[in-house]
């Protein structure tokens, strides 16, 4: 990051480490949450639930968020969402010390976490557009994929062990001196020089909402770009609910070769951002992102349903994971570089709602897929059934890996029709803004 200017350079480093502090005091409590849901409930679609709760309004309430995000003071958007959000989980702190914790009460917790992190990331994500320069977009989207994945890797880690130890109160209580932590160097340290408007926008919020959904469909080659990114999240769904299940039903429910598979996986992203940092920026972006994810579905979801071993499973996961902040840099720079900044809070508002909802449709459909179609297809007998077990074994897991199989075909031929549109490709030689 010697290339980023001094200024610049303190700046966005105070405010990517307020991020990371409170998103990964955050993440403790998320962990910590599906520990006592599970034992409470002992049931995997309770822990579900409290996932949907937190995706659904992020989901929903995009368009409002982004719009308000280009009309409002960015910091403030970002103290305010970061202050509702510690008060509900001081709430869940008052819970557990009265004793009057329910898993119901979770659910609305969540939701209106999730509701304030739907304001939380445009108003982010546009800031980091008044700290950084164009110049310097790859290599803090790197550092910021780095964080993730330190954090991917960390948390859970840590989560478990206080959960073990302390107990849920601790764990919260961590999150909340965290959000503290955030606050201060958000409101006090980061600058946030919010520029000048040229003309005032006088639509409805309403207009502006639906505005985001107009614009990128009269975009096209940035729309198809979108609709790459959910064909991207839809496959990775389906590989995300079906990985552990698949794991565990090949190796006898070993739980310690589950995480070392699932570790993989962040410790890819580690590698991959410290690349991004690395790297030079490339004149040809999009056959990049392109050919990034017909490597990664090849490896990455043929080893897994060829493979018969962890080491096989880790190796297919990391390597297939290792590109993937390279994409997301990439990807990443395309949007800050084509579209203005004072309509980004709006745009990439509609672009995560667009390109999000494909991922609760692939946990969905990952589900549907593997209970009702690939493992009783394997199990029933049929003319291709010995050959299929060539490939995926005859154990309980192989209808999975067959399933694997399938969305690593289907992953390649997604890609290869989007590298045939011209307009897709035309992004690379569109001007930047």
């Amino acid at each position: 990051m010697k290339s980023i200017m001094k200024n610049e350079s303190s700046n966005f480093y105070v405010f990517i480490l307020g991020q990371f502090v409170s998103e990964f005091g955050s993440k403790l409590t998320g962990y910590g949450l599906i520990l006592w849901s599970y034992a409470r409930s002992g049931s995997v679609l309770s822990m579900s639930l409290l996932s949907v709760c937190y995706l659904l309004p992020r989901v929903l309430f995009s368009f409002l968020a982004g719009s308000i995000s280009d009309n409002w003071n960015k910091k403030k958007i970002m103290l305010v969402s970061d202050t509702i959000a510690a008060v509900f989980s001081l709430s869940i702190v008052i819970m557990l010390f009265t004793d009057s914790m329910r898993l119901e009460y979770l659910y609305v917790v969540n939701f209106m976490l999730g509701l304030t992190e739907a304001f939380q990331n445009p108003a982010s994500d546009v800031a980091l557009t008044l700290i950084v320069s164009k110049d310097n977009y790859m290599k803090t989207s790197g550092l910021r994929t780095f964080c993730s994945s330190f954090m991917g890797i960390l948390a859970p880690v840590v989560s478990t062990s206080l959960y073990a130890i302390c107990g849920l109160k601790v764990i919260v209580i961590l999150d909340l001196s965290t959000f503290v932590f955030a606050f201060v160097t958000l409101a006090f340290l980061v600058r946030l020089q919010e520029p000048i408007r040229q003309t005032e926008d006088k639509r409805s919020l309403f207009e502006q909402c639906i505005f985001g959904i107009k614009y990128l469909i009269r975009r096209r080659n940035i729309f198809r770009l979108i609709l790459f990114m959910a064909f991207v999240n839809l496959i990775a769904a389906i590989y995300n609910t079906n990985l552990a299940p698949m794991v565990l039903s090949r190796n006898d429910n070993n739980e310690i070769q589950l995480g070392i598979v699932s570790s993989m996986i962040s410790i890819a992203g580690l590698v991959g951002s410290f690349l991004v940092t690395r790297i030079s920026n490339q004149k040809k972006r999009i056959p990049l992102i392109i050919n990034i994810m017909i490597f990664s579905f090849l490896i990455c979801n043929g080893l897994l349903g060829i493979g018969r071993n962890y080491y096989v499973w880790s190796f297919a996961v990391f390597v297939g994971n290792l590109l993937i902040p390279v994409l997301v840099a990439n990807t990443d720079y395309i949007m800050r570089t084509r579209i203005p900044y004072d309509l980004q809070g709006k745009i990439f508002a509609a672009r995560n709602t667009l390109q999000y909802t494909s991922i609760p449709v692939g946990n969905l459909l990952g589900g549907i897929l593997a209970d009702k179609v690939f493992i009783p297809y394997i199990k029933r007998p049929s003319p291709l059934r010995d050959y299929w077990f060539l490939l995926v074994g005859d154990s309980k897991g192989s209808g999975i890996a067959l399933l694997y199989l399938c969305i690593a075909l289907i992953g390649v031929g997604g890609c290869l029709v989007f590298r045939r549109s011209k307009c897709f490709l035309s992004l690379d030689s569109e001007p930047t803004v």
